[in-house]
C-alpha cells in the first residue's frame, strides 16, 4: 500500500508541474508542441540521473521515477499532439516532432546516465 501512495503523490506532483509548464508556455492550435517536448526531454534527463543514483524498485525509485517523472513526462499527450498536427495537415511537422522527441529523449537518458564504459 505504501508504494501506491508514493506513486500517487509523486504522480500528482509531476502532472501538476507538467500542466503548469504547458500553461505558462501555451500552444496555439497547429503549432509545434514545445512544452511537451521540453518536459519529456527534461524527464528523460532526470530518469537517466536516477538510473545512476537510485536502486530500481526502491521506495525512492517508486516515488521519483514511477510517480514524479511518470506524471511529469507524457506519452499520451505526445501522441495526441502528433495526431493533432497530422489532422491539421502538418504531417511534416508531426514527423519532425516524433523524430526530435525520440532522438532527444534517448540522447538525454544516455548522457545523463554517463555510463560510457559499457559496450
Amino acid at each position: 500500500m505504501r508504494s501506491y501512495l508514493l506513486v500517487a503523490i509523486g504522480g500528482a506532483i509531476g502532472a501538476s508541474v507538467r500542466w503548469g509548464i504547458a500553461e505558462s508556455i501555451g500552444r496555439p492550435p497547429g503549432s509545434f508542441p514545445y512544452a511537451t517536448l521540453i518536459v519529456n526531454v527534461v524527464g528523460c534527463i532526470l530518469i537517466g540521473l536516477a538510473a545512476r543514483s537510485m536502486v530500481r524498485g526502491s521506495e525512492r525509485w517508486t516515488f521519483a521515477v514511477t510517480g514524479l517523472l511518470g506524471g511529469l513526462t507524457t506519452y499520451s499527450t505526445f501522441t495526441a499532439e502528433t495526431r493533432d498536427l497530422v489532422d491539421t495537415g502538418q504531417s511534416g511537422l508531426a514527423l519532425l516532432y516524433v523524430g526530435v522527441s525520440i532522438v532527444a529523449g534517448l540522447t538525454a537518458v544516455e548522457i545523463a546516465r554517463g555510463d560510457w564504459s559499457r559496450p
